[in-house]
Formats: structure tokens, C-alpha cells, sequence
């Protein structure tokens, strides 16, 4: 009985919270833009996963920017992916914008195939990976990703995220997505900004009504702490292997890792 109990309980926290967000999602994204997140989130319009015959489950990442599909393949259960799959996936995690792509970091493959693995997805949706015009940005170094896992809410998936250690796990509940990146010290935050809309981090009480101006606020700072503790003993590091500098802007926020990647919008949302 007491099963029953948590999964009603947590059932309901979930409806309240949609309750809740529901007027801030309608204000905040454009006209048809729900309607095509709720599509992006469909598990039914995706193909069921798909295993090897030892157990590797097939990494599927669709571009809902129209960059394609990339179906890669991992050398083990656990993960561990070639040249050519990194390549595969840095292409479908381009820049839809300037139609060009770059390296991703090969960790941050890991963690998507982690992710995959974890919720038996058939599909990873991306809404935006590198981005050549992010600036500071951990997108601009192909360490950064923005995603829905089609039949698995938002909010699981960022829960997941957070345990695997040297990661930026960014909830985005009126966007509708996840931000994850790699880097050298955990940082996870929620933020309420729309598509399009740039995120503030700043506080600061706005003239009308005393209203903070902020749209994200930090979350779980012990957690992210005990994560990289846990993935440091397990031998995780937190880069893969990108080329170009080690941090997004030296002397920045980001660079020292503590801070979220909100240097602009978080994805198109185009088709």
C-alpha cells in the first residue's frame, strides 16, 4: 500500500505543478508552439527502441530543426562510440541557423546514450546542440545540447541527469525541454524563460508590483555537489575530448563552471 501512496502523491504533485505552469506556458510561448512541444514529447509518433542482439540499445537523435536523424550504435551496453557515430551526431546536432556543424564533445554522446538508456527511448528529440554563434556558450563548443526524450517528462529526465555527475542540467518547463552540457563542476538549475526569450539570472525586484525580474533559479546544489563526488570515484571525467579552449570565455561566469549556459535563447523550435 505504502507504493501505491508515493505514486499517487508524486501523480498529484505533477498535476498541481501542471496546473500551476499552465498560465505561464500560454503567455510565454508563441501561437502553435505547445501544440508542437506536446508533439516532440509524443512516445507514440517515435519508433519503439531498438537493441542489438548482446543488449546495446541503437542511439536515436532526430533534429526537429530538419538536420535528419542519426542512428549510431554503441561499442558496448554501457556505451563507447567510434569516429564515424561521433560524427553521425555532431551533424544532427548542427546549427540549423548557419547550417553548419562541429565537433560535439564525446562525452557529452555518452550522456546522451546514458539518458537513452536509462528511459529505454526510442528517440532523443534535439532542439538545439552547437550553436556557432553563442557566445560565451558551452553550445558553441559542442558541449552543450537541448532535448525531450519523447514519452518521459521533462522533469524525470533532468532528475536523471543529475546524477551523473560534471553536468549543467537546466529544467525549462515553459520551453519545454532540458538543457544538459559537460563540465568541470555541476551546476542545475530551473528556468521559466520562453522560446526565444532570454534567460535572467539577476536579481532584482522589478518597479510594477515588486516582482522579481528573474526567470531561473538554482536547484539541488548539495546533490550537484555529491553527483561529481559520485562520478569522480567511477572514474567519470568531464570532458571527452573537444578541441578549441577549455572554457567558454576566460574569467566568465561559465568558465568556472558554476553558472548555467544562458547566453541566448535556447533553441528554434523550428520544424
Amino acid at each position: 500500500m505504502s507504493g501505491h501512496r508515493v505514486t499517487f502523491a508524486s501523480g498529484l504533485v505533477s498535476f498541481v505543478l501542471a496546473l500551476a505552469l499552465a498560465p505561464a506556458v500560454a503567455r510565454a510561448n508563441p501561437p502553435g508552439y505547445t501544440a508542437n512541444v506536446r508533439r516532440w514529447h509524443n512516445a507514440d509518433a517515435v519508433p519503439a527502441p531498438r537493441f542489438t542482439d548482446d543488449g546495446r540499445l541503437v542511439l536515436r537523435l532526430w533534429s526537429i530543426n530538419a538536420l535528419g536523424t542519426a542512428e549510431v550504435t554503441p561499442a558496448t551496453p554501457d556505451g563507447g562510440f567510434d569516429e564515424a557515430a561521433c560524427a553521425e551526431v555532431s551533424r544532427v546536432l548542427g546549427d540549423s541557423r548557419a547550417r553548419r556543424s562541429a565537433p560535439i564533445d564525446r562525452r557529452l554522446v555518452e550522456v546522451l546514450y546514458q539518458v537513452a538508456k536509462h528511459f529505454r527511448a526510442g528517440q532523443i528529440s534535439v532542439m538545439s546542440g552547437y550553436r556557432s554563434q553563442a557566445t560565451p556558450s558551452n553550445h558553441r563548443l559542442g558541449r552543450a545540447v537541448d532535448i525531450m526524450v519523447p514519452g518521459v517528462s521533462d522533469a524525470d529526465v533532468a532528475a536523471y541527469a543529475r546524477t551523473l555527475g560534471f553536468l549543467g542540467v537546466g529544467y525549462y518547463p515553459v520551453g519545454g525541454f532540458v538543457h544538459l552540457d559537460v563540465r568541470t563542476r555541476s551546476y542545475f538549475w530551473v528556468d521559466r524563460a520562453g522560446p526565444g526569450r532570454p534567460s535572467r539570472a539577476r536579481r532584482g525586484r522589478s518597479r510594477r508590483r515588486g516582482r522579481s525580474r528573474s526567470t531561473m533559479s538554482e536547484v539541488h546544489g548539495d546533490v550537484a555537489r555529491r553527483s561529481d563526488e559520485e562520478a569522480r570515484a567511477r572514474g567519470v571525467f568531464p570532458y571527452g575530448g573537444t578541441r578549441g579552449p577549455s572554457t567558454p570565455n576566460n574569467g566568465s561566469a561559465e568558465a568556472s563552471g558554476v553558472h548555467p549556459d544562458t547566453s541566448d535563447d535556447h533553441g528554434d523550435g523550428d520544424e
